[in-house]
């Protein structure tokens, strides 16, 4: 592969890498959230584990959006 080619993949790449972190962090947390309501409405424990698993969610977005910036960053 010449050195144009590969620009472009590596640019491609990088380009898909940081399309995904806006629906990662939207997901993360409604995932949680969903959860969370799911286990309140089990365990009749209203709201505590929609907090909770909405925290978890969150910072699960936010650490493999810090993932996801290394690994575009590496190139």
């Amino acid at each position: 592969m010449n050195g144009q080619s590969s620009d472009k993949y590596k640019l491609a790449r990088q380009l898909g890498l940081l399309t995904t972190i806006p629906m990662i962090l939207g997901a993360a947390p409604l995932v949680g959230y969903f959860l969370g309501h799911w286990i309140d409405g089990w365990l009749h424990t209203d709201p505590w584990f929609t907090y909770v698993f909405l925290g978890f969610g969150l910072v699960a977005g936010v650490r493999e959006t810090i993932l996801i910036l290394r690994k575009a960053s590496q190139g």
